[in-house]
């Protein structure tokens, strides 16, 4: 038989049920509050805790000579040499090779594209995912070849007072473009780089302008935008006597000119924009990137065995500064960190300041590379390849 309340009654069985619904609210509240602060205080614990020991995970055995060297592929890597190259996963198993003879090649890797040629020399391989797409006999001697994601390829090529710059497909390695430069009208060429989607090219020139030495970068479009300018060029920009050894798509729409003392940040989207265009105080020995950092590495006008560690946002913002006298053979960005090793030592830095892991090695280490997952390193020595992880 039902229970008929009186209106008094009633009110109080509804305030009653609505203080513990707050109550029952309250302590859900609470407690998801006390598992974010539990889950951010580990989180903070786990990024923030500083490592000086290393395990390995798998090891395999070197076939090689000293002389090659190794690229991130992947998940896994590649070794080039004067003879040949080889891609392999992480496991160390064999992707695919290739045999070839080159006095000094260059390797240029985007995704699961790579380029090898032969500087100084006139031999262009065009690798995909599945090994060897194209070989290509230039015409002129390479200073350099870059490759976009999907396999287009970009060559700078030296002639006797002119100079080319090819762009192919990886398909056959057919030429898609062929543009001539003179030595007289346009000056030198000194650096190219390609974007990822490969319709996007920036280069590097120097000139002689009322007896001094001067630099330009220009900018192409070979998609439906370049067509409606002269010779797919979009834009350029005369830097005067500040020489730019060196451009680079950082991403698909960022492209960096770095100067001796200087540095630009171009978006570009189809055409190119000036960003950012910060003077150094000191001169630049090494730069380093990824897709969404630039670092370099300045030199100590005051103590030559010091150098200063400055990285920036693509805005220009200043995300790390730091001296340092570790003395690097290679420094890399990974993500959100910045990895330096010599032949005996290695030094990982957080971008928030904080060292992330020093180590002394007892053998000496040719090379070590970022690999997929936390805290995960390829390590090439002279005897074995190993992935190791940081402890």
């Amino acid at each position: 038989m039902a229970v008929i309340l009186e209106k008094p009654e009633l009110r109080i069985y509804e305030i009653r049920k609505r203080q513990h619904r707050k109550r029952i609210i309250t302590l859900i509240i609470l407690a998801l509050i006390a598992a974010v602060i539990a889950l951010g205080g580990a989180f903070y614990t786990i990024s923030n805790k500083r490592y000086t020991e290393y395990e390995v995970i798998k090891s395999i055995q070197k076939s090689d000579t000293g002389s090659a060297k190794y690229y991130t592929y992947g998940s896994g890597y590649l070794r080039v040499s004067r003879d040949g190259i080889m891609a392999a996963d992480s496991s160390g198993s064999q992707l695919w090779n290739d045999t070839y003879q080159m006095k000094d090649p260059q390797v240029s890797v985007n995704g699961g594209y790579v380029s090898v040629s032969d500087r100084g020399s006139k031999q262009l391989n065009i690798y995909g995912p599945k090994g060897l797409e194209s070989s290509n006999e230039m015409n002129y001697p390479i200073i350099k070849s870059v490759i976009a994601s999907q396999g287009v390829t970009a060559v700078l090529l030296s002639g006797k007072g002119e100079n080319h710059i090819n762009y192919y497909a990886k398909e056959g390695g057919k030429e898609i473009v062929n543009r001539r430069t003179t030595e007289k009208e346009d000056g030198f060429p000194v650096d190219i780089s390609i974007s990822k989607d490969g319709t996007k090219l920036v280069t590097s020139y120097v000139f002689f302008s009322k007896g001094e030495l001067s630099n330009k970068i220009t900018f192409f479009n070979f998609g439906g935008v370049g067509d409606s300018y002269i010779d797919k060029i979009v834009g350029a920009d005369a830097y005067g006597t500040t020489l730019i050894p060196d451009v680079e798509f950082v991403n698909n729409n960022t492209v960096c000119a770095f100067g001796d003392n200087m540095f630009t940040i171009y978006k570009m989207e189809e055409t190119p924009e000036a960003k950012v265009k910060k003077e150094l105080d000191s001169k630049v020995k090494t730069i380093f990137y990824n897709e969404s950092y630039i670092g370099l590495v300045l030199e100590d006008a005051d103590n030559i065995d010091s150098s200063r560690i400055v990285v920036y946002d693509l805005d220009g913002n200043i995300v790390f500064r730091k001296n340092t006298d570790f003395s690097y053979s290679t420094i890399s960005l990974k993500g959100e960190e910045i990895v330096l090793n010599s032949s005996r030592d290695w030094l990982i830095y957080q971008l928030n300041g904080k060292v992330r892991m020093t180590s002394h090695f007892e053998k000496e280490i040719a090379q070590i590379l970022p690999a997929p997952g936390r805290n995960r390193y390829i390590m090439i020595n002279d005897e074995t390849i190993d992935e190791v992880k940081l402890k």
